[in-house]
């Protein structure tokens, strides 16, 4: 009789592996502009408003997300991946997306919370909810409140990270002083 625990934990790990593939080849998929394998990312579920579900629903909301610059790069720089079970899973993805709008290189620090399931043995996005921590151009420090310098895009992207997670105001809760000391910003 093989031992279950061991099935178990390489199951998990092969879910971890293939769900980890993921964010490279969303990474790849969207700064080659290939709708075609970024739209077989996508579970069949998955929701993408007037432009449909699944993957012809991601063709037809990428084709217009991606139409609006010219030149992008995604670097996925962490991915912690939780409440594994059998066919479904939650991740958050740390990333540094560049993208080239006209005359301006934008550089969003963000982070996507993600949410995985399984269809068929095959592993997909469910949902993607990107969050930024900073969107401006690189050359400059965010010195202002929301940390959001793209030209003629400051309403589409609300800078909420990392003050939003409840561990950063407890932190600076204990640290009043500190926070002075270390920045003029709230």
């Amino acid at each position: 009789m093989p031992d279950a625990g061991l099935e178990d934990r390489i199951a998990r790990i092969e879910a971890q592996l293939a769900i980890q593939q993921l964010a490279a080849r969303y990474a790849r998929a969207v700064d080659s502009r290939n709708l075609a394998d970024l739209g077989g990312l996508f579970s069949p579920q998955t929701n993408f408003g007037e432009h449909g579900s699944g993957e012809d629903g991601a063709r037809a909301f990428y084709d217009r997300v991606l139409a609006g610059f010219y030149r992008s790069f995604h670097q996925i720089v962490g991915h912690v991946i939780t409440d594994i079970d059998a066919d479904s899973a939650r991740g958050t993805v740390y990333c540094r997306a560049e993208h080239e709008d006209g005359d301006h290189w934008i550089v969003n620090l963000m982070v996507y919370f993600d949410r995985y399931t399984r269809v068929g043995g095959r592993w997909y996005f469910l949902g993607r909810r990107p969050r930024f921590l900073f969107v401006g151009d690189p050359r400059s420090a965010p010195r202002s409140i929301d940390f959001n310098r793209w030209p003629g895009r400051e309403d589409r992207f609300a800078c909420e990270l990392p003050q939003s997670d409840e561990s950063w105001s407890t932190f600076w809760e204990q640290h009043p002083d500190d926070r002075d000391k270390v920045t003029s910003l709230p």
